[in-house]
């Protein structure tokens, strides 16, 4: 039976996806990168890529949807710019290995949440894990080269950024058409929760 990769992502809601799309489009502008923009909406990354059928895939909603209804929504703080270059998933996804981000505050409350889902998730085939977990928000990647990712770092070197966004729900998505778009197919609700971070 065939498989298709189903990576687990947290979506930001989509009144927050202005200010982050905005900030894609900037360093887009500068660097030449448009991986970002044409195929993920903003997310921060919450579980491993598992490698799925259709049975499995059934039997992995039921878990998640029971899973989901017991945990409740949380905040998470996204502060200042990061970089990296991720040699490791250059080799995974055959791309560049520069890497601009978002730093997410790594709370309790999400890696508590992070590690419970890991606990479904690594009964699983996977071809890529979040272990030990490095939350962020990916600005720009894949398609972003060294000369883009100089620029975006010497223009970013005095930029400082801080919000907080509410996670109230994650999902999987896949790339449908393999044409390398990664669209959500099955989300997961989160209970309404009054926590909230005061920055």
């Amino acid at each position: 039976m065939t498989q298709r990769q189903y990576p687990c992502v947290a979506y930001l809601e989509r009144y927050n996806e202005k200010k982050i799309r905005n900030l894609q489009k900037e360093l887009s502008i500068l660097t030449g990168s448009k991986s970002c923009l044409l195929e993920w909406r903003p997310h921060i990354t919450v579980g491993k890529a598992l490698e799925l059928n259709k049975l499995q895939l059934q039997k992995l909603k039921k878990e998640l949807t029971d899973f989901a209804s017991s945990q409740p929504s949380f905040d998470i703080e996204l502060k200042d710019y990061g970089f990296m270059i991720h040699k490791i998933v250059a080799k995974l996804f055959n791309c560049e290995p520069y890497v601009i981000y978002l730093n997410v505050v790594a709370n309790h409350r999400l890696v508590a949440f992070v590690k419970k889902l890991d606990a479904i998730m690594k009964k699983y085939d996977f071809n890529f894990d979040i272990i030990p977990y490095n939350p962020h928000l990916t600005l720009a990647f894949k398609d972003l080269d060294q000369d883009g990712y100089n620029k975006a770092r010497r223009y970013l070197k005095n930029k400082t950024f801080s919000d907080i966004f509410k996670i109230s729900s994650f999902s999987l998505a896949t790339d449908k058409k393999g044409d390398g778009e990664f669209k959500e197919v099955i989300k997961f609700k989160l209970k309404k929760s009054n926590y909230k971070i005061v920055a």
